[in-house]
């Protein structure tokens, strides 16, 4: 598969696309490596995933340059991106130990208690437009709670994904636990036939529908995220029209307006409407 700078159309390289044969023999490496994993203390897991932002973050430009070369965005951004994915990192030291910790709900006659097991293997299919806040909302969290993860970045930020697996790795991730897959739609669906624990998508409607109803005769967990209808609601006691404006404008525009939670309309009281479009249109002009 090549990989393209969308901003000149250069080859920037070629990485090898994985088989339906390649793929199930990683599956199943996985199932036997996530036995030890999930034997393992929460700290001990979690001490991974830190070790692991602490090298993305360590990389940062290097990362952020790989990032912008084969999704177009800016550098700035690409770097504001990784910067701001660190506080799922955050999050998860806050969070996951109690979280994930047994609670005794009755110790009377009858003890009766609850205690956090993973899924077992899951596959995760990722999105090109903000690879690093879409992939570390679901692999660093499974990875977290024992699961071990097939992941599949998108064709469009395929090198990106294959450093999420390097750094993962050299932070001290068992082998086998996480996989990048390589690969386009075929490999996506070939992804679906696997006898996984749980499938977890972002992307588009259309293909998380088909995902959906593929799997849906299994039982498992599906966790789609397929974009929002996003509108924003200007009231009349509005400060300021104009910021007002500039922020609806971001809130459409940035990243090309790839996100999952772009503005896709607008709604402004009648009292502030004409000064609020006609700021707007100064913004976007």
């Amino acid at each position: 598969m090549r990989i393209s700078n969308p901003a000149s159309g250069q080859v920037i390289a070629e990485v090898g696309t994985w088989a339906q044969d390649q793929i199930e023999q990683a599956f199943f490496k996985a199932k036997i490596a996530q036995i030890d994993w999930a034997k393992r203390d929460v700290s001990d897991r979690l001490s991974v995933v830190q070790k692991f932002g602490d090298l993305v973050q360590k990389n940062s430009n290097t990362l952020a340059k790989v990032l912008t070369l084969e999704t177009g965005k800016p550098l700035q951004q690409s770097i504001n991106e990784i910067t701001g994915a660190d506080n799922r990192i955050v999050h998860l030291t806050a969070n996951a130990e109690k979280w994930l910790a047994s609670e005794v709900m009755d110790d009377g006659p009858t003890r009766e208690e609850i205690h956090y097991e993973p899924l077992g293997v899951i596959v995760n299919i990722s999105a090109w437009n903000f690879p690093y806040n879409v992939g570390f909302n679901v692999f660093l969290y499974a990875l977290v709670a024992g699961n071990a993860v097939v992941y599949k970045p998108s064709e469009f930020a395929t090198l990106t994904g294959l450093e999420f697996e390097r750094l993962l790795h050299d932070a001290g991730l068992p082998e086998h636990l996480f996989h990048c897959v390589v690969g386009a739609g075929e490999v996506g669906s070939w992804l679906t036939d696997l006898p996984a624990d749980g499938f977890f998508f972002t992307g588009s409607h259309a293909i998380g529908q088909k995902i959906a109803m593929k799997v849906a005769e299994r039982l498992v967990p599906v966790q789609l995220e397929l974009g929002g209808k996003d509108p924003l609601y200007v009231a009349d006691d509005v400060l300021d029209v104009k910021q007002a404006a500039a922020n609806g404008a971001e809130g459409a525009f940035y990243n090309l307006g790839q996100s999952c939670c772009a503005v896709e309309r607008i709604y402004v009281h009648e009292a502030i409407y004409d000064e609020f479009v006609a700021a707007f249109l100064v913004e976007v002009d």
